[in-house]
């Protein structure tokens, strides 16, 4: 007797904070910012000072998974950031490259999905539901910081805390809680 595999239940849409979420440091522990450079490594671009700027555990890889995998085929992408400086996050957004070619700003359909202001993250989520018509529930979102998290979750959003950043046990953790929410 054959066994069928079910299908993951996946989120229609994956949000991320930025600042000590997907890099560090954040962007007011810098004085400096553009012109960036991008470096031999992916996850590393440096100011116009030389400092280092390098995504946080496997925001690269969980970011590749998100635009290649077949199983996120129908997972958009967001943004949702209070940082300090939005522009510079914009201009990072575009030089970091999930794989050749391929940019994080390309991934939040060029910055379309990039929700990057000074303000409750609630905001950002009505803006994100407004834009993609995706409904609260059928988001996940990491961020580091608990109000953020908490502020969220009262949407309805599955909301996973990362004070280490994007790690394999957060990822994990995150697409296991938002599966046991539906």
């Amino acid at each position: 007797k054959k066994f069928r595999v079910s299908k993951m239940v996946v989120p229609k849409m994956v949000v991320f904070d930025l600042d000590a979420c997907c890099w560090m440091p954040e962007m007011y522990q810098i004085s400096e910012g553009p012109p960036f450079e991008k470096t031999e490594d992916p996850n590393i671009i440096l100011n116009n000072e030389g400092r280092e700027i390098e995504l946080l555990g496997i925001v690269l890889e969980a970011w590749r998974k998100l635009y290649e995998d077949e199983t996120f085929r129908e997972t958009k992408v967001g943004i949702a950031s209070r940082c300090d400086q939005p522009d510079w996050a914009r201009q990072l957004l575009q030089l970091y490259e999930v794989k050749p070619g391929i940019s994080m700003w390309q991934i939040v359909e060029n910055g379309y999905l990039a929700e990057i202001y000074q303000d409750d993250k609630q905001q950002h989520f009505r803006m994100l539901q407004s834009k993609t018509g995706i409904r609260f529930e059928d988001m996940l979102f990491f961020d580091d910081d608990y109000f953020n998290i908490s502020s969220v979750s009262k949407l309805g959003v599955t909301c996973v805390l990362t004070p280490d950043g994007v790690t394999q046990k957060a990822w994990d953790h995150g697409l296991a809680a938002y599966a046991n929410n539906k």
